[in-house]
Formats: structure tokens, C-alpha cells, sequence
């Protein structure tokens, strides 16, 4: 795993050296260079495959083309034995010299034979042309401005484009507004008009100056038929999952695996203990409150005899946040990074990658709102408009907080907030509007909190932003379920879910590598029948039935637990309150122009209350805060 950057029409001296020597923890190993006119190409590398001789970046045969690139191929050695039968010679035994050679026999659809997680930059010299690609599901980010001037930047991260001191972004208001919502920002665009991001499944190619995108994959939204029984679902999810979780031992260094007491980590570890000989390397955070579930990931650890760690994440590792947020690149509101952070810091002592068990919930219908679209999908088909905006939404409008609290699997208050969040979704329901249900779900700041929250200064600017246009409603006849699993793959996954995983594992120079999101089990998945996902209420069901097979009952029965940060008991903490004191003061707050100062204090009062929401919307402003100081006022980390 590294970090890649580079550009194309641009003479500066110096400028090729800073952008990669920002990627440094990226790929602490080694670094190269390729430099010829305008055009200059850097690479950091993780060795992980082929330590000996896998320097990059790697020339064609002829020399007319130059690869670098961030990720690992995982069939890589059977796309080697064929190009060698086609009659390609081979310097190294990395993979970053078959995607190249792949590309010189296959042009773009080279990618449609890769499985892996990649970033990739091909020059070609002859024609002074640069294409780029990014994996199908985004595991690998890349970020991209086109100027002007006819040049271009990219690179894995934000920080080595902002290196280049001819870029001179401004916000994207429409962003800004986007991140408050959602809690971290969707793309193809970023928090500057002038950045994109390649979306998930595409690959651009550049020149005389023109950028052109290209999609090569996108997930299916299958109508069906679902002809398989339920074993033969089952052991084909097995068959796939386990073949994904062996692809991704490949690796000359050692390898590692999360674990919390859930289901996913669960069986990632399970079926890596069964093809290996030594104890797994098994690492843990907790939060030391009641729904801590350290004890269980250790009893987990213990029966499937793995050498285990552990790490308490506390209310004074605050202040690790504006290094998380350097690292980020991207604000995220979501107090879940600090964790993630720590875990790999941990991690690094002992191992180069780590397993992960992102995107078993996206595939497999296991969050809370996939029940709760389900849920108010049958409500909208027996119940009227009418009945349901004001009869039902009265109803609960009624119902005391504490007894809405009992309705939802989550450990900590809705409150009165919480519950207005539940009225307004009942007014939303209705497959016509699934997308505004699913965003309102998601969101964090809706319209009822901007309404107060925005200066007029920045309603005006938001006004004159282009935001994007929002995701049409699909007609086909698709199971509603697979409707809702669909929308993910738009942003959730890859601006989100995804980039936070990468960009915290890569702080600490660690690679992470995610069982579920093996292209060929996620395109299965997608073919199976909804209520081998959600069988009456019971999230996963596919999971858990191949789990009783691999785990012990006290596993594959323990219910559900977000992974959750209890923000609402440290809030009071003194490393909390100066963090607060400084990003949140009336004077920054002014200053900024984006949000209202007495919309602020508001808020803070509001924290007292012990409702979750108002505790994660001051944490994202905070968040929001602490990026505007890195990455435009460029103080502190960057």
C-alpha cells in the first residue's frame, strides 16, 4: 500500500519532491520519481508484495509507459501466468508491473480483470496521455484537480494537491452544507469547487489538455429471479466470503485482523484462523461505559486462540483530534475516527495489514435504517397519506421520549430532538421518496436545524453554489431492499465509509484490506433474495446462518451494538471543554461566518440534556472547525 501523486503540464521545480514527501506515511519504505518536461510522477511505498524488487515506479518493456499506483492485486500471479503465455517478459514479481503490462494488452478494460483495491497512474509517453483508475467499490481514494491553464494534479491525498502553490481553491459552499447534513462529504466533489475525487468504479483519461470519465463497473440492482434454495445461498456466500478472506492473506510481511465483539470482525478472524498455522493477530478498542464490548471481543479471541490486544479509547484522546483531522483530509463529524486512529497506531507496532469488516452492513442490510425504510415501506402500503402524516406522526409527537428510546437498538437517548427526527421520517414515507427518506435518516443537521443554524452570509452564498441534483427514484421492480443497499454505493460507502478507514490506517503506515468488499462476493450478494438479508427484523441473516458454522453459539447470538462512542459521558471532560472553548468560541464562530454564534450556544446548553444528537452536532462543528484551520487557513498539522 502507498501513496501515488503527480501532474501533468506543470513546470515547477521542487513541487514533485513536496507533494510526495506529504504521502510519507503513506509509504514510509521507499520513494520514487519519475520527472521528463511538465509531466512528474511520485510514489511513497508500504512494501508489502515483492519487498526485494518492487521500486516504483516500473517502466514498459519499451519504456513508453510508466506505472505507479496504490493497492494490491490480489490475483495478480494467475494475470502474470497469462501474460507470460502471451508472450510479456517480466523484470520484477510485483503487481504493479502486471497492471501495466495488463494495460499495454487490454488498453482500460484491463481493469474488468483486476481484483483488488487500487489507485492507478499510467503515463504514456508517446502520447502524453495519463490515465487513472480507482477500484469499484473506492477502497482506494484519489483526488484530482484539472486547472485552467490545461494542467493537472492528482494524488492519494488532499495535502500533496494543496503543495502546489498555483492552487488556490475556494470552498464549495454547496459542500459545506452537505457536510454539516451527512457528517462527512459526498463526492465526485470536495470541500474546494476546484478538487473532485475519481468516483468508485471509473477511470479518466487526460489530454492535450481534456479530462474524460469513463465508468467501468457499477453494482447491479437485480430484479431477480432468486431461483437458488437458501443452502445453496448460503454455502455460496461461503464459498466467496472464504475465498475473499484467502486472497487477502497474500502479503510477504505480517498480517493482522480487527476485532470488536460483532458478527463481521467475527468471521473475518474465524475463517483467517483456519488458513493459517500461527495465532491471529486480533486488536480491540473500547470505550469503558455499560455497551463496551472489549469482553466480548476478547472471549472471541480467546476460542479462536488468537494473540490478542486490546486499547481503551478515553474521554482525554480529544486531543488527538486535529492530528485525525489532518489526516482526514476531509472533515468527518463523526467521533468514530478517534478510535479507528488509535487502533491502527496499535496495529503498526505488530503488523503491516489488517482485515477490516467494512461494508458487511452496506451489503448485507445490517444498519438500523435499512430496518427502518423496510418498516415504513409496509406502513405506506396499509396505511393512507393522510393517516399516516397526522394520525400516526400525532401519535408519536405524543408518545414520552423514554418509550420512543425502547423502539430503537441504539445505546443512548434520542430525546425530544430524536423523536421530531422520527416524525418528520413518517411524513417521508413511500417508495417515491425513498431518497429523501434515506438522506433525512442519515443526517445529522436537517432542515429544521440549518433554519437556525446558518448565518445569512452563508445562506446567500448557498444559494449561488450548484449542489448536486439528487438521486432519481428507481422505477424498476427491484426488492425496496435492494433499493435502499444501492443508494450506498453512491457516496456512503466510498466518501465515507471507505475514506475513513483508509486514511486512518495509512496515518500510521498500515494497510487495511476489507473481506466484504471482494467485487466478485459483493456482486453475489447482490443477487440474493432480500430476506436472506432482513428475515423479520433480524439484520444480516445470511451472515449469521454462515456463522453458526464457524463461530460459537454465544457469538452468532449476541445482539447487534453499533460500534458507538459514547461523546454524551465526555463531553464534561477539561480536554473537551478547552477544545470547545477554542474552536466553538463566539469570536471563532464570528469569524468563520458560516454558522450563528447564538445558534452555538444554543447548542453547547443543549449538551446537558444527554441527548446524542446535540452531543455529535457539536462534534461536527468542531470537526468542521479544526479542518478550515488546516486545510485553508493551513495552520497546525498540514
Amino acid at each position: 500500500m502507498c501513496g501515488i501523486c503527480g501532474f501533468v503540464g506543470l513546470e515547477d521545480d521542487g513541487l514533485l519532491d513536496r507533494m510526495t514527501a506529504s504521502l510519507t506515511h503513506r509509504g514510509p519504505d521507499d520513494s520514487g520519481y519519475f520527472r521528463e518536461g511538465d509531466v512528474g510522477l511520485g510514489h511513497r511505498r508500504l512494501s508489502i508484495i515483492d519487498v526485494a524488487t518492487g521500486h516504483q515506479p516500473i517502466y514498459s518493456q519499451d519504456e513508453s509507459k510508466v506505472i505507479i499506483y496504490n493497492g494490491e492485486i490480489f490475483n495478480f500471479q494467475a494475470l502474470r501466468e497469462e501474460l507470460l503465455r502471451a508472450g510479456h517478459k517480466f523484470r520484477t514479481q510485483s503487481d504493479t508491473e502486471v497492471i501495466l503490462h495488463l494495460y499495454e494488452e487490454h488498453g482500460p478494460d484491463c481493469l474488468k480483470k483486476l481484483n483488488g483495491q487500487f489507485a492507478i497512474a499510467i503515463y504514456d509517453r508517446k502520447r502524453r496521455s495519463l490515465f487513472l483508475a480507482r477500484d469499484r467499490l473506492g477502497i482506494k481514494p484519489l483526488y484530482y484537480t484539472a486547472q485552467p491553464d490545461g494542467s493537472l494534479l492528482f494524488a492519494s491525498e488532499l495535502k500533496a494537491i494543496l503543495r502546489h502553490s498555483g492552487f488556490q481553491p475556494t470552498i464549495n459552499h454547496a459542500a459545506v452544507h452537505d457536510y454539516l447534513a451527512l457528517r462527512y462529504v459526498p463526492g465526485p466533489g470536495g470541500m474546494f469547487n476546484e478538487l473532485q475525487k475519481l468516483p468508485a468504479g471509473h477511470y479518466a483519461e487526460f489530454e492535450n489538455g481534456k479530462l474524460a470519465l469513463h465508468r467501468y463497473w457499477e453494482p447491479e440492482l437485480f430484479s431477480g429471479p432468486f431461483s437458488d434454495s437458501e443452502q445453496q445461498y448460503i454455502e455460496g456466500f461461503a464459498e466467496r466470503f472464504e475465498r475473499s478472506v484467502q486472497r487477502r492473506l497474500l502479503s510477504e510481511v505480517p498480517v493482522g485482523a480487527y476485532l470488536s465483539g460483532g458478527l463481521d470482525s467475527s468471521v473475518i478472524v474465524a475463517a483467517f484462523s483456519r488458513l493459517v498455522t500461527d495465532p491471529v493477530r486480533t486488536f480491540s478498542v473500547g470505550f469503558d461505559y455499560e455497551h463496551d464490548e472489549l469482553a466480548q471481543a476478547a472471549a472471541t479471541a480467546e476460542r479462536l486462540g488468537c494473540r490478542h490486544t486490546e486499547i481503551n479509547c478515553r474521554a482525554e484522546d480529544i486531543s488527538l483530534l486535529p492530528q485525525v483531522v489532518h489526516h482526514l483530509d476531509e472533515p468527518v463529524g463523526d467521533a468514530i475516527v478517534i478510535p479507528m486512529f488509535q487502533l491502527a497506531r496499535e496495529a503498526s507496532k505488530q503488523v503491516k495489514v489488517v482485515l477490516t469488516g467494512e461494508g458487511a452492513d452496506e451489503v448485507l442490510g445490517g444498519y438500523l435504517f435499512h430496518r427502518a425504510l423496510l418498516m415504513g415501506n409496509k406502513l405506506a402500503k396499509v396505511l393512507p397519506r393522510v393517516v399516516r402524516d397526522h394520525l400516526l406522526a400525532g401519535a408519536v409527537s405524543l408518545t414520552p421520549d423514554r418509550l420512543i428510546n425502547f423502539a430503537f437498538d441504539y445505546p443512548a437517548a434520542l430525546g425530544k430532538r430524536g423523536k421530531q427526527k422520527v416524525v418528520d421520517f413518517i411524513r417521508l414515507l413511500g417508495p417515491a421518496r425513498l431518497p429523501d427518506a434515506y438522506r433525512h435518516l442519515i443526517s445529522l443537521f436537517d432542515e429544521r436545524d440549518t433554519a437556525e443554524l446558518y448565518t445569512d452570509e452563508f445562506r446567500a452564498a448557498l444559494a449561488g453554489s450548484s449542489a448536486p441534483s439528487a438521486a432519481p427514484i428507481s422505477r424498476t421492480t427491484a426488492p425496496y431492499l435492494n433499493k435502499i443497499i444501492d443508494l450506498q454505493f453512491d457516496h456512503w460507502l466510498p466518501d465515507d465509509i471507505l475514506m475513513k478507514q483508509d486514511k486512518m490506517s495509512m496515518a500510521s503506515s498500515i494497510e487495511g484490506r476489507v473481506p466484504f468488499l471482494d467485487h466478485e462476493l459483493v456482486e453475489y450478494v447482490l443477487r440474493v433474495p432480500p430476506q436472506l438479508k432482513i428475515r423479520s427484523g433480524v439484520s444480516k441473516y445470511l451472515l449469521r446462518k454462515y456463522a453458526e458454522g464457524v463461530l460459537p453459539r454465544e457469538v452468532t447470538s449476541r445482539r447487534k451494538q453499533p460500534f458507538y462512542v459514547p461523546l454524551e459521558h465526555y463531553f464534561e471532560h477539561p480536554d473537551f471543554q478547552d477544545l470547545l472553548r477554542d474552536t466553538l468560541s463566539e469570536k471563532s464562530v464570528r469569524e468563520r461566518g458560516i454558522v450563528r454564534p447564538e445558534a452555538v450556544a444554543k447548542l453547547l446548553a443543549s449538551m446537558d440534556r444527554g441527548e446524542f444528537l446535540y452531543v455529535k452536532q457539536v462534534f461536527s462543528l468542531v470537526v468542521l472547525e479544526l479542518w478550515f484551520r488546516i486545510m485553508v487557513d493551513r495552520r497546525g498539522c498540514l
